[in-house]
Order: structure tokens, then sequence, then C-alpha cells
């Protein structure tokens, strides 16, 4: 399948619906300075390298633009209940290997532990799954991180490899765990 094909494939539909989220293409009134604001929390991209990150309204409108005319998606995660935006996720799409790699930020703390982060994971992943020429989706974390791990393993996904000792956090090396689930098995 050609790339044009994957692109066309892989056209999110305006809104995806889960049990507890609504997941939509991320777009420039997105970039607000709460989005901003959580890329800036240390608590919320503590596991993650947005960390090293200075994030600036400007530094966020040159990420979103870089999946313009791509297969990549970005996507916003808004609360079912009241619309809000609660964080986004991200989908790396090799189309020539059938391949997806996802990855999640729940922003808003006041929507942590509530299962959304789970949801909205379960919505895109099985999405995914089902479109044409998508055979795997893969997602990776550091050990440490437990909730991601939990998030991974209850949406079927399975670990398929280990770095050890990959990456630092605040000074100590921690493993990265990596996951899949194909469409297949």
């Amino acid at each position: 399948m050609s790339v044009s094909a994957v692109m066309q494939a892989l056209a999110m539909p305006s809104v995806l619906e889960g049990d507890r989220v609504r997941l939509q293409a991320f777009g420039h009134a997105d970039i607000t300075p709460e989005y901003v604001d959580w890329l800036s929390d240390p608590q919320v991209v503590q596991y993650s390298n947005q960390r090293f990150v200075r994030h600036t309204e400007e530094s966020c409108r040159r990420y979103l633009d870089s999946f313009a005319n791509t297969a990549n998606l970005f996507i916003s995660i808004r609360r079912q209940a009241d619309g809000a935006a609660v964080g986004t996720m991200t989908a790396y799409v090799s189309s020539r290997h059938g391949t997806a790699d996802i990855g999640i930020m729940v922003g808003r703390r006041d929507a942590w532990g509530q299962g959304i982060g789970l949801d909205a994971w379960r919505t895109l992943l099985e999405w995914l799954l089902r479109q044409p020429g998508m055979r795997k989706v893969t997602a990776g974390t550091m050990r440490c991180n437990v909730g991601m791990v939990r998030v991974m393993e209850r949406s079927g996904m399975e670990m398929e490899a280990v770095r050890v000792g990959q990456e630092l956090l605040d000074g100590v090396a921690h493993d990265l765990l990596y996951y899949a689930r194909f469409r297949d098995r």
C-alpha cells in the first residue's frame, strides 16, 4: 500500500467515541495556555522526554505542524462528561511496515485515576488495528511508570522487549519496556 493510500486509510473520523472519552484531531485552537502548562508540569511529564524541553505556544505550533501531510496522528482527548480537553495522544505510522507507535499524555490532573487514559488508549488502539494495512501497534515506557504499564497490559498489549537501564530519571537508570499488539494474534 502506498504512503498516500495509508494516509487516506488512516483518515481518522472527526470523532472516535470511547466509554469516557472523545478523541478528535488536535488543532491550533487546542494550543492553549492550559495545554502549554501541562507540558511544563514536572508531575505530568515526569516519565516523558518532554521534561527536558521548554515549551511555548510557538514550539507547540511547530510540533503540530510537523504532522501535516503525514500518516501520523496528533489527537486531543476530551472527557465525554463535559467536553473538557484532558490530554493528547500520538500515533506515528510506518505505512511500509503496517505499524503504528502510540503515546499518551493525560495532562489534566483532575482526570487522573478515572480510567480516562485506559479508555482513550483502548479506543485508539482498537481503531488503529481495524484499519486496512495495519498489522501491529507498539508503545513503550520506563518500567517505573507503573500506571502506563498497567494501561498497556489492560489493553491487551504484550511486552516484547526490554532495554535494560536505558534512560535516566533523577539520576537513576531505568529499563525501557516495549509492548505490542498484533491485529491477528
